[in-house]
């Protein structure tokens, strides 16, 4: 296992209690390449790369957003998070499971003398802050996982932040009661141009989507995230519908939108 780096200090300008605060950031980044067996050429390649608050905020708010972020992409839960020990047990899970999976199928190859039989895994998480609007902080959660079969899985979930303590923001907090029916339509509306082609837009299973809770804020508006097969066929990756701030008008807790 060889550890690439604890590095890449960033300041991030984010808003709580309408005063301007600066964040200091962290990347954290390993990968590695593990063998399934002692001289197979099958191996599963790690990749995780997240960034996480360090400083400019009190620590139990800086403790509990790095603690959801591990959470989330790494599945470890920790009251006080450790992301060198959390990292590294994601690596001995995902190593571990690997090769108890593939190692009946390895030792069947040998045996029979099959070819052709590819049983390398690849996994890739990448973490980081993706926008902001007032004082909800969006953190986005992208992964990639190819376990065999034609392609692999790719997705991107968001999590906002509320600055002001740490805690998660859901879909129905950020949006006024009753918020979906007209933020459906809007999304819908966007759909279209949120496609490369037309032949994109057509091969969508479904073109009036509904809010799906998977959303990032940013100066500009808000983008909700459709992943692999939720509205159209894999090929067409992660589809992002962006619906600008003056579109939103009051459907925003709070009072009308305001870009920073």
């Amino acid at each position: 296992m060889k550890k690439l780096a604890i590095l890449a200090a960033a300041l991030l300008c984010v808003a709580a209690c309408h005063k301007e605060k600066k964040m200091q950031t962290e990347v954290w980044e390993q990968s590695g390449s593990f063998a399934l067996a002692e001289g197979s050429t099958d191996s599963i390649s790690i990749q995780v790369r997240l960034e996480y608050p360090v400083s400019g905020f009190p620590e139990e708010v800086l403790d509990r957003m790095t603690a959801t972020i591990i959470g989330q992409a790494l599945e470890d839960t920790n009251d006080k998070p450790d992301i060198d020990a959390s990292v590294q047990r994601y690596f001995n899970a995902r190593v571990a499971d690997f090769r108890e999976t593939n190692l009946p199928l390895y030792e069947r190859v040998q045996q029979e003398g099959i070819e052709g039989a590819i049983l390398s895994w690849e996994e890739q998480i990448e973490g980081y802050f993706a926008g902001r609007y007032k004082d909800i902080l969006s953190y986005d959660v992208y992964s990639y996982s190819f376990t065999g079969g034609a392609h692999g899985m790719s997705g991107d979930y968001v999590i906002n932040f509320n600055l002001e303590d740490g805690s998660l923001v859901s879909e129905g907090e950020f949006f006024v009661p009753g918020y979906q029916e007209e933020l459906a339509g809007l999304l819908s509306a966007h759909l279209r141009e949120a496609m490369p082609d037309e032949d994109s837009y057509n091969a969508l299973f479904v073109k009036d989507i509904a809010p799906n809770g998977n959303f990032k804020v940013s100066e500009d508006g808000v983008t909700y995230m459709y992943g692999s097969y939720e509205i159209g066929p894999s090929y067409l990756g992660c589809i992002e519908v962006f619906v600008p701030w003056e579109e939103l008008d009051t459907l925003v807790a709070g009072g009308p939108a305001e870009t920073l």
